[in-house]
């Protein structure tokens, strides 16, 4: 994790770009990082819809505990009610710093239709894993809850969240800190991915976008063809194979996004576009 600030809320802000380019975000959609100087808060998207993102003014400061501002006199017009997606992920995993949130359509079919949303490429079956969860909101309503499909509250947020483990591990009574599951689609809504660091839930959201693509197409092409022999996933073995080479990936990738979205005008960035820490080997 970045223990400047300065450089950590710079890469905040680059990762909203990046991933309003590539369409993660759009007006929509949000992405955060735990203080790297104090990890009982967290920054995210702020007021300016991702696109608009440019200084530390435009990003929002809140409690892990509960989502809270910490400065609720900050001047920003409202927080985001869906905060407690990142609030309940980041509370419930403290191994975890980023979380992105995106309402992508090439994902949301995977959360509907009943078709499991699968690895099939090398760049992202590693953190994909063998299998994803969908979260389906309808299962934690109460009676007097409105039924938008936000995770508006910090019931909502923790319930997400434990989704990111498996049914034992969620039953077991354990605190457990490092999550099962990278990715969670969300019915009828979008999905969450997590990160160890803001770069790496960046790579993960959008390789989950160019996944969802290569599942899609190969699913159409299996169809028109009428030869019934069946998508040929990546096995189990390779998703444990592909893994390492997933968590390092983006070093590789974060400077080209870095140099493309500082190469369009509409992306501007206050705190000049910092580099970003290169993973471990």
């Amino acid at each position: 994790m970045v223990a400047n600030l300065t450089q950590t809320l710079s890469l905040l802000i680059t990762a909203n770009h990046i991933l309003d380019y590539y369409q993660i975000l759009t007006g929509f959609g949000h992405v955060s990082v735990r203080n790297p100087v104090n990890n009982a808060t967290f920054f995210m998207t702020g007021d300016p819809p991702p696109a608009l993102v440019r200084s530390p003014e435009d990003l929002s400061e809140f409690y892990v505990n509960d989502g809270s501002p910490v400065n609720s006199s900050s001047g920003h017009l409202s927080p985001y009610s869906e905060r407690f997606i990142h609030q309940g992920i980041l509370k419930r995993f403290p191994s975890q710093n980023s979380v992105v949130h995106s309402h992508a359509r090439t994902v949301i079919p995977f959360g509907i239709a009943g078709v499991p949303f699968k690895p099939t490429y090398h760049m992202a079956g590693g953190f994909i894993g063998e299998e994803v969860p969908v979260f389906d909101i309808a299962d934690y309503y109460l009676p007097n809850d409105t039924q938008n499909l936000l995770v508006n509250t910090n019931r909502l947020g923790a319930a997400l969240a434990s989704e990111f483990l498996t049914p034992t591990h969620n039953v077991s009574g354990t605190n457990i800190s490092v999550p099962d599951h990278n990715l969670v689609l969300q019915r009828g809504h979008g999905f969450a991915v997590l990160g160890t660091s803001l770069p790496e839930a960046v790579y993960r959201a959008v390789y989950t976008i160019w996944n969802a693509e290569v599942e899609t197409t190969a699913l159409s092409i299996s169809h028109a063809s009428g030869i019934d022999r069946g998508i040929k996933y990546l096995s189990p073995q390779e998703v444990a194979g592909c893994l390492p080479m997933d968590d390092t990936n983006y070093g590789k990738d974060w400077p080209v996004w870095a140099a493309q979205v500082a190469a369009v005008p509409l992306y501007k960035n206050d705190l000049g576009y910092a580099e970003v820490p290169q993973p471990a080997s």
